[in-house]
């Protein structure tokens, strides 16, 4: 099997699930969900739509599969005129994306052994809008959820 194929496992699904109710308890609520089109990805997307009642739109992008950090960056940016948007991706691109938006500082306090499988960053940009990665400090970890 392809890894672009390879589906969740057993725990992966219910990770996902887990996750994607802890972030509807907690209130993040995506508008819009970009995602892999790579198997687990559209799994991951796909337990979070559910689990948030269907109310993010949700997009499946092919060049999310084993991207560059500037791939997200662009996703982000292409849909700056979103409240929140949620991007289900792959490491180690995910990672260097969180890395680039936050700061080294920021990252290492938030996951000092690396972005997990089905983590997700809550991010808040304040101040004025500025395209993502662009080193400025207005990225602000706010929340950080793990398995």
């Amino acid at each position: 099997m392809r890894d672009f194929e390879r589906p969740l496992s057993k725990r992966g699904v219910d990770d996902a699930a887990d996750i994607a109710r802890r972030m509807k308890a907690s209130g993040y609520v995506p508008e819009v969900i970009l995602s892999s089109s790579a198997m687990r990805c559209r799994q991951t997307a796909d337990a979070a739509y559910r689990a948030l009642d269907r109310i993010p739109s949700c997009r499946f992008i092919d060049d999310f599969y084993q991207a560059a950090p500037i791939t997200y960056i662009e996703a982000i940016s292409d849909h700056a005129d979103r409240q929140s948007v949620m991007i289900c991706g792959h490491n180690p691109g995910i990672e260097e994306t969180l890395l680039m938006l936050v700061g080294y500082e920021a990252f290492n306090a938030t996951c000092p052994y690396g972005f997990p499988t089905a983590g997700v960053a809550v991010l808040d940009h304040s101040g004025a809008r500025q395209k993502p990665g662009d080193g400025s400090p207005e990225w602000k970890v706010t929340a950080f959820l793990a398995p």
